[in-house]
């Protein structure tokens, strides 16, 4: 199950990077969820679609650099992200991160996103620096 799961995550990240939301939106399953920093569980493919169409028009430029990806017996991942972007303000972002997939039948059911969102509010401006 590792090999599809590691097709998955792969796409995944190809179609963050490439700015392919249709595709992006494809490889989850229709009641999955997103657990992202401080943000309430996002539910649904269509919920899911809007928020990435959002992150995507506030990061025109951006990398998620995948540097090692982890299995559990299960397929499930565990990927260690290292992230360069730019805001659409012009704020650069660099941060490191831990994206976890649960994925069953071949689609993502559930994602969560793990960073240091402080910094990056910090980053982008939202927070003053320390």
């Amino acid at each position: 199950m590792s090999a599809e799961s590691e097709r998955i995550v792969r796409t995944y990240f190809a179609a963050v990077n490439e700015t392919r939301l249709d595709d992006l939106v494809a490889l989850f399953a229709h009641d999955a969820s997103l657990h992202f920093p401080m943000s309430d569980p996002i539910v649904g493919r269509e919920a899911i679609g809007r928020f990435y169409a959002n992150v995507l028009q506030f990061y025109p430029e951006r990398f998620d650099d995948v540097r090692r990806l982890f299995f559990s017996p299960e397929g499930d991942v565990a990927v260690e992200i290292h992230f360069e972007g730019t805001t659409r303000t012009g704020q650069r972002v660099v941060f490191e991160a831990v994206d976890l997939f649960t994925i069953r039948d071949g689609q993502i059911r559930k994602l969560q996103i793990f960073y240091d969102s402080a910094r990056v509010l910090e980053m982008i401006g939202a927070l003053p620096k320390a």
